[in-house]
C-alpha cells in the first residue's frame, strides 16, 4: 500500500502539460518530493481511496485551483533593500542611484535579510522558483549569504554568480572589477561549497554587455562548456547594451556571441528589448532562452521586447520580476499581469497574447529556461511537487469564470492560499512555515537601512 506524505483532493487541476490537461474535481498525492498520484476524484479506486484516507496530511481544496508553481527566472535580491530609490530615471542613471553605490556597502547580513524578504514576498505570490542574478562580488562572503537567506525560506534557488571585468567608462564600481579568470574560480568555489542538488544550482554568466570584454566572454564559456554550467546575462535591455561592443568589435553583440560559440541552449538571455526579427531566429536555431521582464522595461523606459514574435518563432520565453529596485516588488502575479497587457496595448491586439501563454511563460517556460523541464513546470507523476492552491474567493478575483484568465487579469497575494516546494507546504493561509517572523524582519531591514544610509553618506 502506498504511503503518502500529503493529499490535495477536490481541486480543480491546471497541469499545464503539453496537452494542458485540466482535471475538473482531482487530487494529487505526494511522496517525499514527488507527485505519485494526480486523477480526476470520481476515477480512484478503492484501493486508491483507501491509500488516500491514510495519507499524512490531507488539503481539501474544495472551490480551489491548483497550478504548477511559478518559476521567477531573474532577481537581483539585494535591490530589496532599494525599493524606491533612483525613481524616474533611465538605467544608466537609475544604476548610478541606486544600486550601484549601495550594493558596493551592503553586509553579508544585509544581503541574507534582503534575500528572506525577496524570497518569502516571492512565495506568498506562489512563486516555488528564484533565479538570483548576482553582481555585487567584491566580498566573497556576500554570495554565501545571499544563498544561506534564500534557503532559510525554503524556496529553489538557482544562484547566478556573474562577473563584470570592464565599464568604469559607465559607472561600474572599480571594487565590482575582476578578471574572467578569477571569477569563474569563485564559481567554483561556491558549487564545491555547497551540495547542488534539485533545491540548488550555481550558474554564472557576463553582468552586462557594457561591462565584459571579449576575452571574459570567451573565457566564461570555456569553464562553462567544459564543467556543464548554466549562464545567463542582460542583453539587448536598452540601446546602450550594444553601443561598447560596436564601438569595439564593431559588430553587433549576437553577432559577436554566435561567432565565439556563446549562443547555447545553456544560455538564459535576460530582457531582450531590443532584439531583432533575425536576433529571434537564431535564439530559436540555438536553443536560447529568454527571461522576460516586463515591471522594470517599463519602470526605467527601456521599452517592450518582442515576445510575442519570439514565441512565434519557436524562442523559449519564461518570465522574471527584476530587482525590487526597479519592480519596487517581487510579485510575481504582478509580473505576469504586465506581462500579458503591455503586448496587447504595443500590438493593438487583445489575441496576441493568451491568459494560457503567460502561465506557461511562468511554469514550463521557467522550468525549461533553468534546465528542469523534466522535474518541474507541470503536474505530472513523476515530476517534483511545486504547485500553489489558488483562492479565487475574494473580491477582486471573485467570481472566477475562467481559471487562467483570473490569476493572470483579476488575482493578487490574497489568493494564494498554499504554496508547496519540494513536497513541502511552506506558505499557508497567510503563514510561512520557515521559522521567520515576517514582521520582526521588516523591523530588522528597516534598522540595517538606517545604518547603511549613514554609511553611504559618511562616503
Amino acid at each position: 500500500m502506498k504511503s503518502y506524505d500529503l493529499i490535495i483532493k477536490n481541486a480543480q487541476i491546471h497541469t499545464m502539460d503539453e496537452d494542458r490537461k485540466v482535471y475538473a474535481k482531482g487530487i494529487i498525492g505526494i511522496e517525499g518530493e514527488k507527485i505519485t498520484l494526480i486523477k480526476e476524484m470520481n476515477e480512484l479506486t478503492p484501493e486508491e481511496l483507501q491509500e488516500c484516507e491514510g495519507a499524512g496530511r490531507v488539503i481539501d481544496a474544495e472551490g480551489k485551483v491548483v497550478f504548477p508553481g511559478f518559476i521567477d527566472t531573474h532577481i537581483h535580491i539585494f535591490q530589496s533593500f532599494l525599493k524606491g530609490l533612483g525613481a524616474d530615471h533611465r538605467l544608466i542613471d537609475w544604476l548610478n542611484l541606486s544600486a550601484l553605490p549601495y550594493g558596493q556597502y551592503m553586509t553579508p547580513h544585509q544581503h541574507e535579510l534582503a534575500a528572506q524578504l525577496a524570497c518569502m514576498e516571492a512565495i506568498k505570490s506562489g512563486c516555488t522558483t528564484m533565479s538570483e542574478f548576482f553582481y555585487t562580488n567584491q566580498d566573497p562572503e556576500l554570495a554565501h549569504s545571499c544563498i544561506e537567506g534564500m534557503v532559510s525560506t525554503g524556496i529553489r534557488s538557482v544562484f547566478i554568480r556573474t562577473f563584470q571585468d570592464t565599464g568604469e567608462e559607465y559607472g561600474m564600481p572599480k571594487c565590482f572589477l575582476e578578471p574572467a579568470g578569477k571569477a569563474m574560480k569563485e564559481v567554483d568555489a561556491l558549487k564545491k561549497a555547497y551540495k547542488e542538488n534539485d533545491m540548488l544550482s550555481i550558474w554564472t554568466g557576463p553582468d552586462v554587455t557594457w561591462s565584459t570584454t571579449k576575452e571574459g566572454y570567451q573565457e566564461m564559456l570555456e569553464y562553462c562548456l567544459s564543467e556543464n554550467v548554466r549562464y545567463s546575462m542582460h542583453i539587448k535591455e536598452t540601446e546602450v547594451d550594444n553601443e561598447m561592443c560596436g564601438r569595439y568589435y564593431g559588430k553587433d553583440i549576437v553577432d559577436m556571441l554566435e561567432e565565439i560559440g556563446f549562443l547555447t541552449d545553456k544560455f538564459l538571455a535576460v530582457h531582450c528589448v531590443n532584439l531583432t526579427p533575425h536576433d529571434i531566429e537564431r535564439f530559436a536555431k540555438y536553443g536560447v532562452s529568454i527571461s522576460h521582464n516586463p515591471a522594470p522595461n517599463l519602470y526605467l523606459g527601456s521599452g517592450i521586447p518582442p515576445i510575442p514574435e519570439s514565441l512565434a518563432t519557436g524562442v523559449n520565453v519564461s518570465i522574471g520580476t527584476d530587482g525590487a529596485a526597479s519592480n519596487n516588488s517581487t510579485d510575481m502575479l504582478e509580473s505576469m499581469k504586465l506581462a500579458a497587457l503591455i503586448q496587447k496595448g504595443i500590438h493593438r491586439d487583445a489575441a496576441v497574447i493568451s491568459a494560457d501563454d503567460i502561465i506557461h511563460m511562468a511554469t514550463a517556460g521557467g522550468a525549461k529556461a533553468i534546465g528542469m523541464a523534466d522535474k518541474l513546470g507541470t503536474l505530472e507523476s513523476g515530476k517534483n511537487a511545486d504547485l500553489i492552491i489558488f483562492d479565487p474567493n475574494h473580491l477582486k478575483s471573485a467570481p472566477m469564470h475562467d481559471a487562467k484568465a483570473t490569476v493572470v487579469y483579476a488575482s493578487s497575494e490574497e489568493n494564494i492560499d498554499t504554496t508547496i516546494i519540494n513536497g513541502k507546504v511552506v506558505y499557508q493561509g497567510g503563514k510561512f512555515t520557515c521559522g521567520i517572523d515576517e514582521r520582526s524582519l521588516i523591523d530588522e531591514i528597516n534598522s540595517e537601512l538606517v545604518v547603511l544610509k549613514k554609511q553611504l553618506a559618511d562616503k
